[in-house]
């Protein structure tokens, strides 16, 4: 038997951790500046609007960033994380992977993607933004945009276009 949560907020911004259940938890934030963490189940957290922080910890998560300026950390798991339009590398914001087969996705604006430890696969929006893409360890694909031309690769092993 699956246990899963949904929490929908409506205040401006705010902070939520659910560490310590075994619980899959969908969190929705709002339009202010939230912080979401999830469990050490396989989580969905949307950021919305607003400058983000989405921590998914332990499981299989998916963390969409959404509008603004988001950090958003997988953690342990085959974690898929959506950026979000916005610059998601303003104020030290990244997108990063953890350890696990991670899918992680940039979307429009200059964004810097780190996919540690695992088999990841990268897909960057190629709008001339220049996006920096820190492949990491494990055997790699980036499915580049349109024009990728401005964007950095270090680390990644094979390129789709």
């Amino acid at each position: 038997m699956t246990k899963k949560m949904v929490l929908v907020l409506t205040v401006a911004a705010l902070t939520l951790a659910l560490s310590g259940t075994a619980i899959a938890a969908t969190l929705t934030g709002t339009a202010g500046s939230d912080t979401l963490r999830g469990t050490s189940a396989a989580d969905v957290l949307y950021g919305k609007e607003g400058n983000d922080n989405l921590y998914g910890y332990g499981g299989d998560d998916k963390l969409y960033g959404d509008a603004g300026n988001d950090g958003l950390y997988g953690g342990p798991g085959n974690d898929q994380i959506h950026g979000g339009s916005g610059d998601d590398r303003v104020e030290e914001r990244t997108v990063q992977g953890g350890s696990g087969h991670d899918t992680i996705w940039g979307d429009s604006g200059a964004d810097a993607l780190y996919g540690g430890p695992g088999d990841d696969t990268f897909y960057t929006a190629g709008d001339y933004a220049g996006d920096v893409v820190d492949c990491g360890s494990g055997i790699d694909t980036v499915k580049k945009g349109s024009d990728s031309s401005y964007d950095s690769f270090v680390n990644c092993e094979k390129f789709v276009s």
